[in-house]
């Protein structure tokens, strides 16, 4: 059995925008630290909740860095890398690397669908050997719903065989019930097997998986941390029942929204386009 690197409840945090649209520093600094301080042991930077396709190779290196400078910790940071180019995902992930954020979360090139499993296995090979550095530690990211290329157990096997301990897990965000749980039970001795979403999250331990990985912490992690710390069918129902009032939504512009009420800062509510902003959860 492999020792697991991350485990736990970790949150793909929201990225907020000046009025410019451009990443705000100060407001996701702040946020960071309170994600923690409500029960987070870390945070993705630039998942899907993120917008992380929405900014540029650049704009995400920068946004890494003043992370970083203001003082919060790289051992508790994932960062999303991946990019259609494997020469783009490369270079974002050297550069997390480089900052001392050697985990790294990595879609599937996306813009081709119907590939084979050797087109994504050799595509997922091409970002590792370019990136060269066993420091390393990738983690797929699977959700095929929108990246329309999946990653199947054929896929996952190639690449430990390849590659070894530096594939070192896999967050599951397909929603497919099914298929995650027969993911952490291949898998879940192996790799830091994360489920995307904390409705399955009591279930998906029994399986094996180590955590989750939850846009929702962002704005409810103490719920999602009691249940990883004491995965009742209470504690299960809870989860839940606070998951749905935001599914019920466009996640992100409603998390912002539900944000923007917290912090009583309505710049919270800015996301890129092709999101739309909504004053509330409703609206």
């Amino acid at each position: 059995m492999t020792a697991h690197v991350t485990t736990g409840v970790w949150c793909p945090t929201l990225t907020p925008l000046d009025n410019a649209l451009d990443p705000d520093l100060r407001l996701l600094s702040a946020h960071l630290c309170w994600l923690v301080d409500q029960g987070c042991h870390g945070i993705v930077l630039f998942g899907t909740t993120g917008e992380a396709n929405s900014f540029t190779v650049d704009e995400r290196r920068r946004v890494l860095e003043g992370v970083l400078a203001a003082g919060f910790s790289p051992d508790r940071l994932i960062v999303g890398t991946g990019c259609c180019s494997a020469g783009d995902t490369a270079s974002l992930t050297k550069h997390a690397i480089a900052s001392g954020c050697p985990r790294v979360l990595v879609l599937p090139p996306f813009y081709y669908k119907g590939v084979s499993e050797q087109g994504t296995i050799d595509a997922y090979s091409r970002e590792i050997e370019a990136t060269a550095d066993d420091r390393l530690r990738f983690y797929f990211y699977r959700i095929p719903q929108l990246s329309g290329v999946d990653i199947t157990a054929a896929v996952v096997d190639a690449l430990i065989e390849r590659f070894g301990p530096v594939i070192s897990g896999l967050k599951d965000s397909s929603g497919d019930r099914e298929s995650i749980e027969a993911l952490c039970n291949r898998f879940g001795s192996r790799l830091d097997v994360l489920v995307g979403t904390e409705r399955f999250l009591k279930r998906a331990l029994e399986c094996g998986a180590v955590g989750c990985i939850s846009a929702t912490a962002n704005v409810h992690a103490p719920i999602i941390r009691a249940l990883f710390d004491d995965p009742t069918e209470a504690a299960q129902e809870r989860a839940t029942l606070a998951r749905d009032a935001y599914e019920s939504a466009p996640v992100i512009p409603a998390l912002k929204a539900a944000t923007a009420r917290r912090t009583n800062d309505d710049g919270w509510l800015h996301v890129r386009p092709p999101l739309v902003a909504v004053q509330t959860l409703g609206g």
